[in-house]
């Protein structure tokens, strides 16, 4: 596979239809180098064709469901998405403790951690997140 997922084909192997509604989440979250709110998504959306706002939701939903992207519950109330593909690995947040923006940091190897975190024999970690809080440069500029 090229560097860039090809969507329809992964809808497939998950049993879904590659709706245009479906193709332009995928399309949004793989554009960006940052994770979304739902809102953030829906207006997007919106801004190129009608949309009802429960199915963008709803996709949303199935998609975190399935693994095709991530769900981040960072500090605050809502949730952040992130395409979750093989050029999207599990990577650290920074969040801005001012503007609130979620920040994608590069990858580091974390298996040393990873082991670490998973405790007694017998635990079976499913995923780590870190999230680096301080102020983004645009917030920086301002105060």
């Amino acid at each position: 596979m090229s560097d860039r997922c090809d969507f329809p084909q992964w809808l497939a192997r998950q049993g879904l239809r590659a709706t245009p509604v479906r193709l332009a989440v995928l399309e949004i979250l793989r554009e960006s180098s940052r994770a979304f709110k739902a809102q953030e998504i829906l207006a997007i959306i919106r801004s190129r064709r009608r949309v009802n706002k429960v199915t963008v939701y709803r996709i949303l939903e199935d998609f975190a469901r399935r693994g095709v992207i991530r769900r981040l519950s960072l500090e605050g109330r809502v949730n952040h998405f992130e395409l979750a593909c093989e050029h999207r690995p599990p990577h650290p947040h920074f969040q801005c403790r001012s503007c609130r923006e979620i920040q994608c940091l590069e990858p580091v190897p974390l298996s040393r951690m990873w082991a670490e975190l998973q405790g007694p024999v017998g635990n079976q970690a499913e995923e780590i997140d870190i999230r680096v809080a301080g102020l983004c440069h645009k917030c920086r500029e301002i105060s």
